[in-house]
């Protein structure tokens, strides 16, 4: 009885928090290039007066791969890839594509000494796709490019082209790592099968097999999910599938501080 009170007052401080923060605070918008969450270290992108995110222009601009300079005489940022150059002008809607003159509905501006450019008409001009979800907050942009290699999330070797989307997150103590499923990303089935092969690598395969099919009860992005939580006998550790009623579903990996008090009451 002690144990199942502790468990019950985990989650509920668990749920209570989430839709504290929600209500409390607007959600942070969120940037990710091919399934890679962008990072800000200072100045952050946010929404301008015309319902477009700007986002800080070298980062968006590295993250597509492209060169970014600053022309302080010109005051206009210059981007440059594989043949293309893309310049706009701070304070002005016209910009130009390897030399033609375009119009886009917004202008880049600077704001606290540092340039920000709309993240939708730098990545399409390089060819690249954009989606906005407003229920999250978070802007998707598909280059096509194929990536090559993995990279290290909380012990996690994650494939450079998975489509889902794996990230420590700042600031909670509580998860090492976050595995987002979303139905805006592209091949929704394929990130299932990312999810299972990630978790293998660190939980036993019936542990896998409960969080799949779990998630796999939400069938669209209306669908509700509700929250659950899964103890793993192999790492020790809890995985906290948080109650989805928008496009993603959010996987947690908890830490192991938090899945031995969890697990020792």
């Amino acid at each position: 009885m002690k144990k199942l009170a502790f468990i019950l007052a985990f989650i509920m401080s668990l749920t209570l928090m989430s839709l504290s923060l929600t209500c409390a605070v607007q959600l942070p918008l969120r940037v990710v290039v091919d399934g890679d969450k962008l990072t800000f270290p200072d100045a952050q992108p946010f929404i301008d007066q015309n319902n477009r995110t700007q986002t800080p222009a070298k980062f968006i601009g590295e993250a597509l791969g492209a060169k970014v300079t600053w022309d302080s005489i010109g005051r206009r940022a210059i981007f440059v890839s594989d043949g293309i150059e893309l310049i706009l002008y701070i304070g002005k809607k016209e910009y130009t594509l390897n030399g033609q003159k375009k119009l886009m509905d917004t202008a880049a501006i600077i704001k606290d000494d540092r340039t920000f450019v709309p993240a939708k008409y730098i990545a399409e001009s390089f060819g690249a796709s954009v989606e906005w979800d407003s229920s999250i907050k978070t802007v998707y942009i598909t280059t096509g490019t194929l990536k090559t290699g993995t990279k290290t999330v909380a012990g996690f070797e994650v494939p450079l082209d998975y489509k889902l989307l794996v990230f420590k997150p700042v600031g909670d103590d509580r998860v090492d790592a976050t595995f987002v499923v979303d139905f805006l990303n592209p091949n929704f089935d394929k990130q299932i099968v990312e999810v299972e092969k990630l978790l293998s690598q660190k939980c036993d395969s019936t542990t896998v097999k409960q969080v799949i099919n779990h998630i796999k009860q939400k069938k669209s992005r209306w669908d509700e999910l509700p929250e659950e939580f899964i103890f793993d006998n192999k790492s020790k550790r809890y995985i906290w599938i948080k109650e989805s009623r928008s496009s993603n579903i959010d996987i947690c990996y908890l830490t192991e501080e938090t899945s031995k008090k969890y697990a020792n009451n």
